[in-house]
């Protein structure tokens, strides 16, 4: 019986390879389909089967997109949120570095409220309106121009904390509901800035924050009675649609093919306010969105919950920072005053982000004493890296 079994499969076997014998030579065999004849002599040219997306009108003004994941506030974009090459908008358009930034600016606004026209249209328009003097930052470049020092400074974690945890720790809220900003002003801010004005310094507002929200704060934030979105003292607000990102064929070694300075983080430009950099520095906590660390003061976080609820300590050296920056911009400017040739930029040099490094090497490695150390770094700027 097994016998007869195994006969019986093995038989299963060869019908079933005769099978798949006779299809495949059938298949082999049969007339190939029927192909529409060739309207040129041969060979055929190829048939793209490829949809081709429309060029960018715009592309060769614009930096390629990143992907969402680099962007914080991706899930917050609204409209064409494109970066624009900024130096190629100044040639092109004949316009400054802070107007290039401007059309930037009004672009994004004109894509959020879905403006007609498309990307072409909404370029058209933005450089119409900075043509035209509309500049939504408030940018007062007389005013930047004539002061012998601009000091910018941040918004979020610097000059307010709207992330505190208990009501009473803040001195501003924003909005209604649950929707509401409990807002921790920075102690000693009022005080910063009557001083500041009084030395003659153009204050500016930096935020990489988002436009709408820190427009609201600001303009619910009043200065002697005044907001200080617009106040005649602020010498320009500017949010996160005035950040940019920079090429390798732009900035400082341009001249050198591909040997510019990349700029990926979308970041905070103080050539918007001077070119040359040695009138302006900006108070930051977020080093990360810095182009120029020669020209950067960073502070230590604003905390407003340990600013109210904190220790004797804390609370002293929070209420003195401010205080303890204008002490260095007056100490710089008078400097810059009596060294003829030196700008306020190299005077304020020891403070800053790369300054502090220098200065911290003379004193622990050189044997300096600090005011020997910045008065030297002040007299050799070589002294002081170029960058990280």
């Amino acid at each position: 019986m097994v016998a007869a079994r195994r006969e019986g499969e093995a038989r299963a076997l060869v019908a079933v390879a005769a099978l798949a014998w006779l299809t495949l030579g059938a298949c082999a065999s049969a007339p190939p389909p029927p192909t529409t004849p060739c309207p040129t002599p041969p060979p055929c040219p190829a048939v793209d089967l490829v949809t081709t997306a429309p060029a960018d009108p715009l592309g060769d003004v614009s930096i390629p997109p990143l992907p969402d994941w680099t962007n914080r506030y991706a899930a917050y974009d609204e409209g064409d949120v494109r970066f624009f090459l900024i130096e190629e908008v100044m040639r092109r358009e004949g316009l400054t570095r802070w107007q290039a930034v401007e059309l930037q600016n009004h672009y994004r606004d004109l894509s959020r409220a879905a403006a007609e026209g498309g990307p072409d249209a909404w370029y058209a328009e933005a450089l119409r309106r900075v043509r035209a003097g509309e500049y939504e930052s408030g940018y007062d470049a007389a005013k930047l121009a004539a002061a012998p020092a601009i000091v910018v400074f941040d918004l979020d974690d610097t000059l307010y904390d709207q992330r505190v945890a208990r009501d009473a720790c803040a001195q501003l809220v924003v909005g209604e509901g649950d929707g509401a900003r409990h807002i921790a002003l920075a102690p000693g801010w009022e005080d910063a800035f009557a001083r500041l004005r009084k030395l003659g310094v153009a204050i500016a507002i930096f935020t990489a924050n988002l436009d709408a929200p820190s427009r609201e704060n600001l303009a619910a934030w009043t200065w002697e009675g005044k907001p200080l979105l617009g106040h005649p003292d602020i010498a320009a607000v500017m949010t996160n649609s005035y950040l940019v990102r920079q090429s390798k064929h732009e900035g400082p070694g341009k001249e050198k093919p591909s040997r510019g300075e990349p700029v990926m983080e979308a970041s905070k430009d103080l050539r918007l306010f001077d070119e040359s950099l040695e009138r302006a520095i900006i108070v930051d906590d977020n080093p990360a969105r810095l182009m120029q660390p020669g020209n950067a003061r960073v502070p230590r976080k604003l905390d407003g919950d340990l600013v109210c609820d904190g220790d004797a300590a804390t609370k002293k050296a929070q209420s003195r920072q401010l205080g303890a920056i204008v002490d260095e911009v007056a100490d710089a400017l008078a400097y810059a005053k009596g060294h003829p040739g030196v700008t306020f930029a190299r005077a304020y040099r020891p403070f800053t982000l790369l300054g502090q490094v220098a200065v911290g090497y003379l004193v622990e490695s050189g044997g300096m004493s600090a005011k020997a150390a910045r008065d030297y770094v002040r007299a050799h700027p070589e002294a002081v890296s170029a960058s990280f």
